[in-house]
């Protein structure tokens, strides 16, 4: 880079790249800037890779390349093709950056770089699983991990890594920004005024409370800077936002070097400094303001998703659980080499630790050793404690990767690898093999005895293989009979294995531990555990409860953006998950659903690691089922800033007397049903998600609105179809509700977001289509090829069962502007509409008449269709009987059409899940059951299909008037196309 302006050269070190970047500027601009940034604590290189770092950031692809994942567990079997494969990689990764995101957030001595773990992560562990750094520092792996959609967990001796750790995976709210900026631009003013400084210290009066006792404090620190590091102490504490305390206290442990009279981050030595009133708070408010930059840039990536971090010593305990890690990478502290308590002594008292405590703790401390007289045994023998607790917390069959280096003792170079190779095996590692790994020149270690180092290894190990009994557990909630069938043929084809009965409906199987990645996907059980193995919540029990493996005793059909609309006949998400698993579907595998209602099986399809595929002719529904997955396309937290903005402008809004939101042709209508003062509310709010920056976050408030219209319409909120309130309304609290609806889905979008890591696939995006499945041609416009589907999920509509347009009205007319006749049409074309023509009502009557029943290959059907007719045509009965028989030729007609465009897309040996269920007419005086599944049945066997299952459910009905004639008994018909 090079920028010229009147030929005063500023040269700054690039360290991410290890080159120089010139820029020309006046000499004034230079002297001015260099001034600001001594005043602010911070070099010209720290202050330009900030700025440089946000103006250019790119947010979406990762800052650094991504290793291919592991496909599988089963793929780690062979432990020397494991290493073969690592072996491959250059290990050194010389021209890296090592610095990016916040990595650099805070300093650490002997940091390892972030390409080791973030390589042994992909290629060691799946998605979802968990990752343990047992001496995990500064929090390196930790965010690797969860950067790549794992779940992390980081533990070190010194406290101080907590507190970094915390604050280097945060992703802050849009109202911790704002608190944040304005505090920042409230210390800048506070700095710059002596004064200001003196009355602010003393309204936090005493604060000697808020002073560590520091042995010859005085010494080291001027009474001013004591007295503002204090103050800044004591501020932190009354932050009410957790987030915010975490990013201030790592930006305090930041300067308080640059406060004390220590020469250097890495020289312990005493150094005169001047430090005039308002100084410490500029320093601090410059920390806050770098990191704050720092943590927006990172969000993008992290995404709300945290890791745990514990202060332990892992020479005493179990840190975790036992059999409950995946992966362990780590760096141990290397021998007779660093002492992070003198390193960091001044930091620790601030932060109400004693480095003292640390000092007669530390593994491999330099001056302990010293002190001690000890040698590389007595480190080995502490290391060969932490490996026991590091064995008892492996899963069976995985690995751990130790980065160590060499160790000198009295002018004696030892193997440290080797060493410590000796003692795993001692507590029952097997050592998978070492691979070395060259030391940059420019990146040593300014520790001397480090510094000598001039490569390192990678000690790779594994706890053995062993078959485990795993113990499979329900859902806290009761299962239907067909959902506990479904939970033992889930785990049969998972796994391959038939399960067995035990108490309390726990299932056994005998397996190997490399295959619980395929545990997670189960539905209908929740978690899962063996004696080797810690229990573990699945995948779905984790979208349904979080973290907790055993909460709510009733089924969450609403979790993620399932809730977000109200829509009647849709079947629930588990259901839709689980024939997933039945189909045998892989990661990145294609479904469709041909009649895709607002998106459950697109949801569920991207929530899985899917490619979903859904069409619908309802204009509504399309709308739903778009919103609720494109709103999972957007960077969470840039979606989080979004809403929070918007609900701020909510809160603020005022009614509109104007009705340009509407087309003129529908505000007649609109009129009708909507009282006056409620329609210049709607009209405020409309206009304000149209102004919402980004589509798919405009759309997703559309439908949030949508979802309350009823409760704001003289529409009758309990009534299934169209009906008017018994008492209309004159008004309605149109903007609390909708922000009370927001605020709740907000909520589940960032909880989705944060448990995301624990997710056991990458997320796929899902494609939803206003089209008609009974075109042939519509297949090919999205995208569908000849034999490219690997499963169908759908519930089919019902013959004449719902008039899903109808039922919907008002939010189609408000969101969509379609107008009573319109709306009509589409009503029409829908497959089991109600709706017919007249004419087309006698064709098909007279091709009845004729016994001529088209492509409608079922025999059921045409029985169905004759004898509805027969009693019908010589009864008294009103239009909506008279029309039945057609309209029930028209749907297994049309149901026809759709089966063999499903044929054509299909792939050979794939299943196909049709969730039916038969229905009751009256022709005549009798009760004739519409067998819908016999006749779908009878059309799938007809295109050769074969049918695996019919398996009958139970369905419960929502409380709403006109539902007493509601479908409760469905089929799940299992069809598979020959191979």
């Amino acid at each position: 880079m090079y920028c010229q302006n009147l030929g005063q050269p500023i040269t700054i070190p690039d360290v991410r790249s290890g080159t120089q970047i010139l820029v020309e500027t006046t000499k004034s601009q230079k002297q001015a800037l260099a001034s600001v940034l001594k005043e602010n604590g911070a070099t010209l290189t720290e202050w330009f890779t900030d700025n440089i770092a946000e103006a250019t950031a790119d947010f979406s692809v990762e800052p650094i390349e991504t290793p291919q994942d592991l496909q599988s567990l089963e793929s780690l079997a062979d432990p020397d093709e494991v290493v073969s494969q690592l072996k491959q990689l250059d290990w050194a990764f010389s021209d890296d950056d090592t610095t990016y995101l916040s990595h650099d957030i805070h300093p650490y001595p002997a940091k390892f770089i972030p390409q080791i773990p973030r390589n042994l992560i992909a290629r060691l562990s799946l998605p979802g699983e968990t990752v343990w750094d047992p001496f995990g520092g500064s929090g390196t792996t930790a965010l690797e991990s969860v950067l790549l959609g794992r779940q992390a967990i980081s533990s070190d001796l010194n406290p101080l890594a907590e507190v970094i750790g915390k604050a280097k995976l945060l992703t802050p709210t849009k109202e911790d920004d704002d608190f944040l900026t304005s505090l920042v631009e409230e210390l800048f003013i506070l700095a710059a005024s002596e004064g200001s400084v003196s009355e602010a210290l003393n309204r936090f009066v005493p604060l000697s409370q808020f002073t560590p006792d520091i042995p010859n404090c005085d010494q080291w620190f001027h009474p001013n800077a004591v007295a503002e590091l204090s103050y800044l102490r004591a501020r932190i504490k009354t932050f009410q936002s957790e987030k915010c305390q975490r990013l201030a206290s790592v930006c305090l442990s930041k300067i308080i070097l640059k406060s004390s009279f220590q020469d250097s981050e890495t020289r312990y030595a005493r150094c005169q400094k001047e430090f005039p009133p308002g100084k410490i708070i500029r320093l601090f408010a410059g920390a806050l303001e770098s990191s704050l930059k720092k943590v927006r840039y990172l969000g993008t990536f992290l995404r709300f998703r945290e890791a745990q971090f514990l202060t332990a010593d892992l020479r005493q305990d179990d840190v975790v659980k036992p059999g409950s890690v995946d992966l362990i990478v780590t760096s141990p502290p290397y021998a007779n080499a660093n002492d992070y308590h003198l390193y960091h002594r001044f930091r620790l008292f601030w932060l109400g630790f004693d480095p003292r405590e640390l000092a007669k703790k530390e593994i491999g401390s330099h001056l302990r050793h010293q002190k001690e007289q000890s040698g590389i045994q007595e480190y080995l023998e502490e290391m060969e404690q932490c490996l026991g607790h590091m064995m008892h917390s492996l899963r069976p069959g995985r690995f751990a990767v130790m980065v160590v280096g060499d160790s000198l003792f009295a002018g004696k170079l030892s193997h440290t690898a080797g060493l410590l190779g000796e003692r795993a095996e001692k507590v029952g590692f097997e050592v998978v093999g070492e691979i070395q790994r060259d030391l940059p020149k420019h990146r040593r270690s300014f520790i001397a005895t480090a510094r000598r180092l001039r490569s390192e290894s990678l000690l790779v190990l594994r706890k053995p293989l062993e078959e485990v009994k795993i113990r499979i557990y329900p859902p806290p909630y009761k299962l239907w009979p067909y959902e506990a069938e479904i939970r033992r043929v889930e785990i049969r084809h998972l796994l391959g294995v038939r399960p067995q009965e035990d108490l309390g409906n726990v299932l056994t199987a005998r397996i190997s531990p490399l295959q619980i990645d395929k545990l997670r996907l189960l539905t209908f059980s929740h978690s899962f555990a063996a004696p080797t193995i810690h229990e573990e919540p699945t995948w779905q029990a984790i979208l349904e409860n979080g973290d907790a493996i055993k909460t709510s005793a009733r089924k969450d059909p609403k979790y993620v953006t399932h809730g977000i609309h109200a829509y009647k006949g849709k079947f629930y998400p588990q259901l839709a998950r689980s024939l997933f698993n039945l189909a045998g579907l892989s990661i990145g595998q294609r479904v469709l659903d041909p009649f895709c209602g607002s998106g459950t099986v697109p949801l569920e399809a991207y929530l899985n690691g899917l490619e979903g595929v859904g069409f619908d002719m309802n204009p509504l529904a399309v709308k739903i089922a778009k919103a609720k997955t494109d709103i999972l396309l957007v960077d969470p937290y840039l979606r989080d800033r979004l809403l929070a903005l918007f609900q701020q402008r909510v809160a603020g809004l005022k009614p509109s007397s104007e009705l340009d939101v509407f087309p003129e042709t529908a505000i007649q209508e609109i009129e009708s049903w909507f009282p006056a003062k409620v329609i210049r509310k709607l009209v405020a709010l409309l206009r304000a998600i149209r102004e919402t920056p980004d589509v798919r976050v405009k759309e997703y408030l559309e439908v949030l609105l949508s979802n309350i219209v009823r409760d704001v319409s003289q529409q009758d909120p309990q009534d299934l179809r169209i009906r008017r309130r018994d008492k209309p309304i004159e008004d309605a609290p149109v903007f609390e509700l909708f922000l009370s609806h927001l605020a709740e889905q907000r909520g589940r979008l960032s909880e989705f977001a944060s448990r995301s890591n624990k997710a056991p696939c990458k997320f796929r995006d899902a494609h939803i289509w206003q089209k008609d499945s009974r075109d042939p041609r519509n297949f090919s416009l999205a995208g569908i090829a000849k034999e490219s589907v690997n499963a169908i999920v759908t519930s089919p509509p019902y013959a004449t069962a719902l008039p899903y347009i109808d039922t919907d009205r008002l939010s189609i007319l408000l969101l969509c502007g379609v107008p009573s006749a319109e709306r009509s049409q589409i009503e029409e074309s829908l497959t089991g509409s109600r709706e017919i023509r007249n004419g087309d009502r006698r064709e098909f009557e007279a091709a009845i008449e004729h016994g001529m029943f088209g492509d409608v290959p079922s025999l059921t059907a045409r029985a169905i269709v004759t004898k509805v007719h027969r009693l019908n045509k010589s009864a008294d009965v009103g239009f909506r009987r008279k029309n039945m028989a057609a309209l029930l030729l028209r749907y297994f007609g049309d149901m026809t059409k759709v089966f063999r465009n499903l044929d054509v897309c299909l792939k050979a040996g794939a299943s196909a899940f049709f969730v039916i269920g038969d229905n009751v007419t009256t022709a005549g005086d009798q009760e004739v059951i519409i067998k819908s599944a016999d006749v779908l049945t009878e059309t799938a066997e007809d295109l050769g299909w074969k049918i695996r299952q019919r398996i009958p459910i139970t369905v419960t009905t929502e409380n709403r008037r006109h539902a007493k004639h509601s479908i409760t008994e469905n089929d799940i018909i299992w069809c598979q196309k020959p191979d």
